[in-house]
């Protein structure tokens, strides 16, 4: 179990750090290149790391540079779950705030 929430968490790390490089850079990427960059940098911060899922679960591979590499596809896909995880309780936020807004009475 804590081999999921690590990867989870490498996923939150991969997503900001990815929106926090192209902020502050006022790059605005396209789908299929954001896609790209996450996957590698995934691939990259497990490789750094040298951390492999699959050796945590106790699963054999067949060569040792498949398990941070792989580990590293599973995290730079958790980053779309982030994201999307984040835009709904974003999203459904503004619309409490929004709601709360227009029942409120007002006098004259």
């Amino acid at each position: 179990m804590y081999h999921f929430a690590v990867v989870a968490l490498l996923g939150l790390a991969v997503y900001k750090t990815v929106e926090f490089v192209l902020g502050i850079l006022g790059i605005e990427l396209r789908g299929a290149i954001k896609t790209f960059v996450t996957l590698g940098l995934g691939v990259l911060a497990t490789e750094l790391l040298d951390y492999s899922v699959f050796a945590g679960w106790g699963i054999t591979i067949r060569e040792a540079w498949m398990g941070p590499f792989f580990t590293g596809l599973m995290v730079g896909a958790m980053t779309y779950v982030w994201h999307e995880a984040l835009g709904y309780i974003g999203s459904s936020r503004r619309g409490a705030d929004s709601t709360s807004d227009q029942r409120t009475p007002r006098a004259a």
